[in-house]
């Protein structure tokens, strides 16, 4: 079992690396000694090399909080090439899997509401006609309804359709804004209560300036909860019932937040302040910081870099504290908004204007997109808005500056999708509960919510599971495309493998074996980074393992695999990467003949061992042989 996470990541790209280069070359090999001519197979496209160039030149602040996903991604950056797990194939996939987990995410979400409620399924709350007064910053972390939905930037926010009486799904962050526009009760043209999905009545909610007992002004939402029919008034059933008629998350609103993320066009844009631009990077970088933890058992002793946790309860309020580094990063960011630019490291920090109205509107006619398939289409293509900006026209426009704004794409998907997620309609339903089944002191706990970072604070059970769980889905999600491309990968080596053997029934025992073991193998929770690393391990190692049998069955030993030119040839290649040595095809395309001259050297001496290699051993006295001869014998063998 692997002990370092970071150790073991670099194992595992090291053995990736090797074998990737032993595939090309053992092709090389081939070609030269048919005399098949000049043309030899490329290694790797340039978008890979470009791409594993823009993650070595992340800044430390990055490193650090690398999470297991960025991990990945590295790894698949390697795995993948010509045909293959290029950046651009990964953000189709990844935003397909967007609208493939829903359900899962509906799932965890109602499941961390009903567990910070501390609800069992006969918790109920009482809806007496009291009014339940929630300060409206408490739910809406990022001031968003104060957009409003008719204009460009606020249709990035709110849903795309228009408010329908009793619709599903219905778009709650609408009304709300609706509510604090007109200070009627909801519905109050029809008289009409806010139904569940069950169709029975869940409360009433109004706007108001001022809290009417306290004074307070800053905006506060008047809820009144209704008794349930037959069930009584369960908290568990009115969070189920309330989930159901709302959309999670809008897709569109996902992918507003990640291009806000790299470019800030929405706040540039939307003209948002210095205040709230802080407020927003700073949510960004505790979504970083929960993502990088890995939830492994506390048995398990971790000397990396990355955070290893078997329970929140070892996380205080310290987690959430900025670092000098942290604030600078936010300086440098509010200030690039406020100046209307963007700025990318593999550009020497070269600060380029942002065409934001042009993305917002990209954006906006996402909107009108009905089919998935195009929306998801749609979602990927936004990039080229921000890449396509004539602007830029003087500026040494190169293709590693575009990998690089695709790179940041998908490394944001999981924090666009968590930041659509924290919306005012997902919010609320946690403080009216929390309101309602609580004392009066909860008041100095939830009123006093003005940022994400005390949110965060005040909910940080909720906050870390909920983000570490949704982030687990795309870690399971990568794992499954880097898992599909090793397969790929080392099929090749097990094949000439076993050829070297001359047994082809070795091929179906090594490939049964690989199926067996990825079959057997559960991961139970994603979030653990040494189950990830250990699987990924032993899918790499069991290509090229040999049969390695106990003592007992040393009788058995005429199966084992005998030595092997490819595996001797794949362990030189990565002991000379391991030191810097180059193991590439000349700059010109040609083949590495220094290497490949090593890789015949193996195969002349495998072949002289096959033909004139012997063993000789003495059996231990005692031993029976099968003729009944027992004692000090002698014996002759071959060594394969």
């Amino acid at each position: 079992m692997a002990l370092d996470n970071l150790n073991d990541y670099d194992e595992i790209k090291n053995k990736i690396n090797a074998n990737k280069t032993y595939k090309d070359l053992k092709n090389q090999y081939d070609s030269v000694t048919r005399r098949a001519g000049n043309s030899f197979e490329q290694k790797k496209s340039n978008v890979t090399g470009q791409l594993k160039s823009v993650i070595n030149q992340k800044d430390a602040f990055q490193r650090q909080l690398k999470s297991q996903f960025e991990e990945l991604l590295n790894i698949s950056s390697i795995t993948g090439g010509k045909g293959g797990n290029t950046v651009a194939y990964l953000k189709k996939t990844l935003l397909k899997t967007v609208n493939k987990i829903r359900p899962e995410i509906d799932a965890i979400l109602q499941n961390e509401i009903i567990t910070v409620l501390g609800c069992d399924q006969q918790q109920s709350y009482e809806a007496n006609g009291q009014a339940i007064y929630i300060k409206v910053k408490s739910v809406d972390l990022s001031g968003k309804l104060t957009l409003d939905p008719a204009t460009p930037v606020g249709k990035t926010f709110y849903e795309k359709n228009p408010i329908q009486i009793q619709s599903k799904p219905f778009s709650m962050n609408r009304e709300l804004y609706e509510r604090i526009q007109s200070s009627n009760p909801y519905s109050v043209d029809n008289g009409q209560l806010y139904l569940g999905a069950s169709g029975q009545p869940l409360f009433d909610i109004q706007y108001l300036d001022v809290h009417p007992v306290t004074g307070v002004p800053g905006g506060w939402f008047k809820v009144i909860l209704q008794n349930r029919i037959n069930n009584g008034n369960k908290v568990v059933e009115f969070v189920r019932d309330y989930y159901k008629t709302i959309r999670i998350f809008e897709f569109v609103g996902m992918i507003s937040n990640i291009m806000d993320a790299i470019s800030g066009a929405i706040s540039i844009e939307g003209d948002f302040g210095i205040t709230e631009n802080q407020d927003a990077t700073t949510f960004s970088l505790y979504i970083q910081r929960i993502l990088g933890l890995c939830f492994d058992n506390a048995k398990e002793i971790d000397v990396s870099g990355i955070s290893k946790l078997a329970e929140l309860d070892n996380i205080n309020d310290s987690f959430f504290d900025l670092t000098d580094i942290d604030l600078r990063h936010i300086d440098n960011k509010v200030a690039n908004i406020q100046s209307g630019v963007v700025e990318f490291e593999d550009c020497d920090n070269v600060k380029l204007p942002v065409n934001s109205t042009e993305i917002v509107q990209a954006l906006n006619d996402m909107l009108f997109i009905e089919d998935i398939k195009d929306l998801e289409a749609a979602g990927d293509s936004v990039t080229n808005v921000l890449a396509g900006n004539p602007l830029w026209g003087g500026f040494q426009f190169n293709a590693s500056l575009k990998a690089s704004i695709e790179l940041d794409f998908v490394k944001l998907i999981c924090q666009g999708l968590i930041k659509s997620i924290l919306s005012p309609k997902v919010l609320l339903p946690l403080m009216i509960m929390i309101k309602a089944i609580s004392t009066s002191i909860v008041d100095i706990v939830t009123d006093g919510i003005d940022t994400f970072k005390e949110f965060f604070k005040k909910f940080k059970k909720l906050v870390i599971s909920l983000i570490s769980k949704i982030g687990a889905l795309f870690v399971r999600e990568l794992f499954e495309i880097i898992k599909k491309d090793l397969f790929n990968l080392l099929q090749s080596v097990v094949i000439d493998v076993a050829k070297e053997q001359g047994s082809i029934y070795i091929i179906i025992i090594l490939k049964l074996t690989q199926l067996l073991i990825v079959v057997a193998q559960f991961i139970s929770d994603w979030r653990r980074c040494k189950s990830v690393i250990d699987e990924l391990l032993k899918l790499l190692t069991i290509a090229t393992s040999g049969f390695n049998l106990p003592s007992p069955l040393l009788l058995l030993s005429k199966f084992l695999s005998g030595y092997s030119a490819t595996r001797a040839f794949i362990g030189t290649i990565e002991e000379m990467q391991k030191i810097g040595l180059p193991t590439d095809s000349l700059p010109d395309g040609s083949p590495n003949l220094d290497l490949l001259s090593k890789f015949g050297q193996m195969k002349a001496q495998a072949k002289e061992a096959a033909e004139n290699s012997k063993v000789e051993a003495v059996a231990l006295p005692g031993y029976s042989f099968p003729n009944g001869t027992t004692g000090g014998v002698r014996v002759f063998g071959k060594n394969v």
